[in-house]
């Protein structure tokens, strides 16, 4: 627990310095959210060049509004959102390199290879957004207030999409 609290004070005094103008201190930051923010972009689309292009958009954009972020501990949230807006522009623009569901999802994801197998058949019911949800709050550790701002939608309705994304499953689930 030590050790998270140290390393979240680490990020905001990256996110401070990078504000004024370090770029040693971005370069931190994009060294450790860049792996996280690219499964996060690839889980969605399932397209590795999209999902690299749509990162390195978010990490551009970052750059010039960095000085927004008034509190640092919201680093990680902004940074989701951005990736998230670049992953919805990048999609449309790109139809036919439109998303495949996502291959895992963290802790729901089955113990056993054929259970993984099923899992990710079971995903390609699952919509665009119901994807997100499930990716930020699964693997990325999302709150419901977070994810609400990252998508930019009401916590009510990511909650429910969250249960609408979880019946989906488990009802694809039970079929087989």
């Amino acid at each position: 627990m030590e050790y998270l609290f140290i390393r979240q004070a680490q990020i905001e005094l990256w996110v401070l310095e990078a504000q004024a103008g370090n770029l040693k201190a971005f370069d931190q930051l994009y060294q450790h959210f860049y792996p996280q923010v690219l499964s996060f972009a690839y889980r969605t689309t399932s397209n590795k060049g999209l999902a690299q292009d749509a990162v390195q958009e978010a990490w551009l954009k970052l750059s010039t509004t960095m000085t927004r972020i008034n509190d640092p501990a919201a680093f990680k949230t902004w940074l989701f959102k951005l990736t998230h807006w670049q992953v919805l522009d990048m999609v449309k623009s790109n139809k036919k390199h439109m998303y495949t569901p996502l291959d895992a999802i963290g802790e729901i994801a089955a113990e056993t290879k054929a259970d993984t197998s099923e899992l990710a058949q079971a995903m390609k019911h699952l919509s665009l957004i119901e994807h997100q949800v499930i990716h930020l709050f699964y693997l990325e550790g999302f709150n419901l207030s977070e994810i609400s701002h990252i998508l930019n939608i009401a916590s009510g309705t990511v909650k429910s999409r969250l249960f609408r994304a979880r019946a989906a499953l488990k009802q694809v689930l039970d079929k087989d």
